[in-house]
């Protein structure tokens, strides 16, 4: 069996709250949060695996651990075969050149002051390879489809879909094994998500790179992930094949995310759900299943118990007593 090329193995990441003065006048409040909380996935070389959750679910944070922008409280990451976790800023430079990171805002993660040309340019200078840097620009904008007239523009000068195409070629720029997309189609009209991700999909295919896209978007999934993940208050709630997912969803929080998700088939949506209230602070995690405040499903035993991890025979993994 080939190792994946990205291997996450319950990964914990906490941060602290408040200080010495508020744990004196509030003693009983936490004295942190637990934004991961044990999680474990796998990426194959030039795959694409989706995170997927609402805001506050730890995507984002799960991310910034793979990339070493947050320090893992505990677990193991490796990368390639290697153990990376909690490496130092000046160990993960090496490691960054290989495991690029695309953030949300198209036109907001590219510096205002500098023109197309120089933002391709300074992956390259960062990592001191600075020889025939017009020819890389070259090479960089056309492989995401832009003119070469483009490198003389600055960031306000592009669209939106243009801009985000710039940070596709940045991240790309070092000849990466693995995208981190976070949010790959924020703020983009509805056909321009489709170019970007059309383009996400060919450049994986062509390139033989793995990508780990977080979204919220469930539209966004089922057009690119093979594999995807539900997160919920750090935690994986359903992992599996995306069609398998998305054709038999098995835990009531994949259903009410696809229960926001337009269907063409009015029967599909017939076994939905939406949940109520709103996602619990962590602060205050709920005991047993922490969904069974918000789930229509629970019974007594969802606020006593912690669910099993369970599998299906495809493969499929969820936490949930009574599983749809």
């Amino acid at each position: 069996m080939t190792a994946p090329l990205l291997a996450v193995d319950d990964v914990h990441v906490r941060f602290a709250v408040g200080g010495w003065l508020q744990a004196l006048v509030q003693p009983g409040r936490p004295r942190s949060i637990e934004a991961v909380a044990g999680v474990s996935f796998a990426i194959a070389r030039a795959e694409i695996f989706a995170l997927i959750g609402e805001s506050g679910s730890g995507k984002s944070t799960l991310a910034r651990a793979v990339n070493g922008l947050v320090k893992p409280s505990a677990g193991r990451i490796t990368f390639a075969g290697r153990d990376i976790t909690g490496r130092s800023d000046a160990a993960m430079r090496p490691v960054r050149q290989a495991m690029a990171m695309m953030f949300q805002d198209p036109v907001g993660s590219l510096s205002p002051r500098l023109k197309v040309r120089s933002l391709l340019a300074e992956p390259f200078r960062i990592a001191g390879r600075t020889g025939r840097l017009e020819d890389e620009v070259q090479r960089l904008l056309a492989l995401v489809g832009l003119p070469v007239e483009f490198a003389d523009r600055y960031p306000h000068q592009l669209s939106g879909g243009q801009a985000r195409r710039v940070g596709v070629a940045r991240a790309l720029a070092l000849e990466p094994q693995l995208v981190i997309a976070d949010e790959p189609t924020a703020g983009l009209d509805v056909s321009v998500q489709g170019e970007v991700l059309n383009l996400l999909r060919d450049l994986q295919q062509r390139l033989g790179i793995s990508i780990l896209i977080i979204t919220h978007n469930l539209s966004v999934v089922r057009h690119i992930a093979e594999r995807m993940a539900i997160m919920y208050l750090g935690r994986f709630v359903e992992v599996g094949e995306t069609e398998a997912v998305f054709a038999n969803p098995r835990h009531p929080y994949t259903l009410s995310l696809l229960s926001a998700t337009p269907e063409p088939d009015p029967d599909a949506v017939a076994d939905r759900i939406e949940l109520a209230g709103e996602i619990p602070s962590l602060l205050r995690r709920p005991k047993g299943c922490e969904l069974h405040t918000r789930c229509p499903f629970a019974q007594d035993r969802c606020a006593r118990e912690v669910p099993p991890v369970m599998a299906d025979p495809d493969g499929r993994r969820f936490t949930c007593h009574y599983p749809r």
